[in-house]
């Protein structure tokens, strides 16, 4: 796979199919003359060149792609677990709620349906939780996020869903901001 050919693709894709993250199989696809041992050294020559960012193991991205949302981690999500219910919820969401001051830089908090798990990429850390609610209740206590295409908690989700987290930290928070709320703090 040459650099030309590559960049024809990405050009392609980014203008045609807003598509900025690539998994080895869709090389596969794309480069079907590349045998599988040709593929792999490409993909590090280009990565080493820097036409290509490796996000992490199996997943690609296009930094050139005017597609590429400008926040990429909640981006990551769908890629990271796909066919799970999965929203951002405990730090992140309680920030955006105003319910604690600490925003989490470079990580993302979420709920799934899938297994327990965290990703290490190049755009920060995506910690996945499961959660073993039911699916109509995620429903009910989430909405989409337009801007993200993530679901995400309301208040009253985001809440139980830190105080059962074990983060420690995040339960103090939590229980401070109660407290204020209910008067206790003043």
């Amino acid at each position: 796979m040459k650099a030309k050919d590559l960049l024809k693709v990405f050009d392609e894709h980014d203008r045609e199919s807003h598509v900025w993250l690539y998994t080895p199989t869709m090389f596969r696809i794309l480069f079907p003359d590349e045998t599988d041992s040709s593929l792999k050294m490409s993909l590090r020559r280009h990565v080493k060149s820097g036409l290509l960012k490796k996000v992490k193991k199996g997943l690609y991205a296009n930094e050139r792609a005017r597609c590429a949302p400008t926040d990429k981690l909640p981006a990551l999500v769908p890629h990271l677990k796909p066919g799970e219910i999965n929203y951002v919820s405990k730090h992140n969401r309680l920030s955006e709620l105003g319910v604690i001051s600490q925003m989490p830089l470079n990580s993302l908090a979420v709920m799934t349906s899938g297994t327990s798990q965290t990703f290490k990429t190049c755009y920060g850390t995506v910690t996945f939780t499961h959660t073993q609610r039911p699916i109509g209740f995620i429903l009910d206590h989430t909405e989409l996020d337009q801007e993200t295409g993530l679901l995400v908690a309301d208040r009253e989700l985001a809440l139980r869903d830190g105080l059962r987290s074990g983060d420690k930290a995040l339960k103090e928070l939590i229980n401070e901001q109660l407290q204020k709320d209910n008067g206790g703090g003043r």
